[in-house]
Order: C-alpha cells, then structure tokens, then sequence
C-alpha cells in the first residue's frame, strides 16, 4: 500500500506559500465525470484503494475502516456520499483515496481519480451560493477555472461535520462568564462555508453578540473595511477570519489590515482547519492577535470574551 504521492504533510515545504500571497495549491480529482478541488494543505498523501472493515456503527457513506501505518481511519465514499450512483466504467481501476489532515485529525475519501497540483490565486476562486441543503450538505464552498476546465471545491470539514455529527460544532449558546457587554461590540466574520458561517453567526448572535457580521471571503472584508475608513464609521472591533476563501484568503486580509495605518489597530483571529504547529508561524507573520483551530466554535466565543476583557495578549 505505497502511496502513489505525497503533496501534504510530507513535503510542505515545497508546495506551502509564503504568508500572505493570497495564493493556494489545488489538488484535482475526478468524481462522477466531474473535477473537484481540495486544498493541498489539507491532503496528507494519496493511495491505492485498500481492503475494509465493515463497521456497523458507521453511517452507510461509510465504507469500513483501514490502518493506515498504526491509524485507523474511516473509508468515505464520495460517490455514496453525493448519491452519484456506483462507479460502473470499464478499463483500469483509477480509483484513489486522498487521505487527508485537519483539526487534527485524519480523514480517507474514495474518489474516481485523482490528477495534479495546481498553483492558483484565490482571486481566481469564485464563491457558491447555498441553493440547498441535500446530500451535498453545503459541500461545495468555491468555484474556479484550470486549463479551461470546471473545478468545484469541496468543504471536506462539513462533509466530515455531516457524517459525525461532531457535537463540538452544533452548540446553541455560549454563557457569558466574564461578563462582557456583547450587544455592544461590533465583530466581523469572514468564512466561506455556508454551513460553517451559519453555525457561527448564530452562535455569536445567540450568545449577545448581537452587532457580529457575517461575510463570505476576504475580499467582501476587505471592501467593506475600506468603505468604513473612507466614510469615517466605525470599524469593527475585531475581526474573526478563516484561512482559505475565495478572492481573499485570510492571511492576506490579515497583512493588509496591518499594513494600513487606518485599519492596523484591528485585531485579527484566525480560525481555520489549517492551523497547526507547524503552520502558526504564517499567521503570526502577517499580525494576527490569535490562532485557533475549527471546529472549536465555543473557544472561540470564549476567546473574543477574552479579548474584550483584556486578558487576551499572546499571539499565538
């Protein structure tokens, strides 16, 4: 079972950008006759399909579980998942899984094929509206163009958030044991999964942050923030940003933010699935106050409680 490449944890430092370039490297698979992306920061490497166990105790879009050199991990079926149908082509097997790594924790996902890495900017990453809540679950989070050909991003977290229904993330409420005037504080989100921003926004409301606003990627931030310094309105008293988004990624709204005098006094959480040792020194590179990993959505709130009451200092 050698896996046939390795474009994640094994190599970062080749394909991971610098801090704020705004830019991303793909890796594009195959499924059902149509081209999907995940974020190569996610992806650990890419094997050859393996024998399973049947677990019982497992939803039915799961195929079995497989050890993977001392991990046992959980076999997703993609096609299942999205209610494609079985795959029925004729000639060699091309099947791949994309074991991936994020909130600290490893996933495995059968797909038809599996082509290459590309470089891309996330300007070049259109966003898609939510039309409905199928099986897809909010699955798909951008839309872009290689080589003249459709890629569709998939939202690996909340396909994992489906399957597991990971109770960390379906909180109502946040107590507020500090006792922060939250209906007084304006926050800014920024978050391009329609799944996940929904879960936030309604927490934050839910629990007195009544002012927190909802964007969909960076670049909508961005303009936004911009438009406040010109008008002289208030800015946000702090910003909560995922990583990877279309037009803007979070790290480079980050460095922009404090590279404008108007705008550098805003401080900068990042939350996001590619948040590990590894990686924390980008954010702190570019000026962000915090870093946190998702699905974390109750620290969160604790932790903007603790920037409001100052005992939140450290970068990271």
């Amino acid at each position: 079972m050698e896996p046939i490449t390795t474009p994640g944890k094994t190599n970062q430092s080749e394909i991971l950008l610098e801090s704020g370039t705004n830019e991303l490297e793909v890796l594009v698979f195959n499924l059902a006759g149509q081209r999907y992306g995940v974020n190569v920061a996610k992806v650990r490497e890419v094997i050859l399909p393996v024998k399973v166990t049947a677990s019982p105790d497992q939803p039915d879009t799961v195929m079995g579980m497989f050890n993977l050199r001392g991990k046992v991990l959980p076999l997703v079926d993609l096609r299942h998942y999205f209610e494609f149908g079985p795959n029925d082509q004729d000639g060699p097997d091309t099947r791949r899984i994309v074991v991936t790594e994020f909130n600290g924790q490893m996933g495995a996902f059968l797909v038809d094929a599996v082509e290459q890495i590309h470089r891309m900017s996330w300007q070049n990453m259109r966003e898609v509206p939510a039309i409905h809540e199928g099986a897809n679950h909010f699955s798909v989070t951008g839309v872009t163009e290689i080589k003249g050909k459709l890629i569709l991003m998939l939202d690996f977290e909340s396909i994992v958030d489906h399957i597991a229904l990971n109770d960390q993330l379906h909180i109502k409420k946040v107590e507020n044991t500090l006792g922060v005037d939250r209906e007084s504080k304006r926050v800014f989100m920024a978050e391009d999964s329609p799944f996940v921003g929904k879960l936030m926004i309604n927490l934050l409301h839910n629990s007195g942050y009544t002012q927190a606003k909802l964007f969909r990627n960076g670049g909508m931030v961005w303009e936004a923030l911009k438009e406040l310094k010109q008008s002289g309105e208030p800015l946000p008293e702090l910003l909560v940003s995922d990583i990877e988004m279309p037009q803007m990624d979070g790290l480079a709204l980050t460095r922009n933010i404090k590279e404008d005098a108007a705008l550098r006094d805003i401080p900068v959480i990042l939350f996001s699935s590619l948040i590990t040792p590894d990686t924390m020194h980008k954010g702190n590179q570019v000026g962000a106050l915090k870093q946190i990993n998702k699905p974390q959505l109750s620290e969160l709130v604790q932790l903007i409680d603790q920037y409001f009451t100052g005992t939140l200092t450290q970068a990271a």
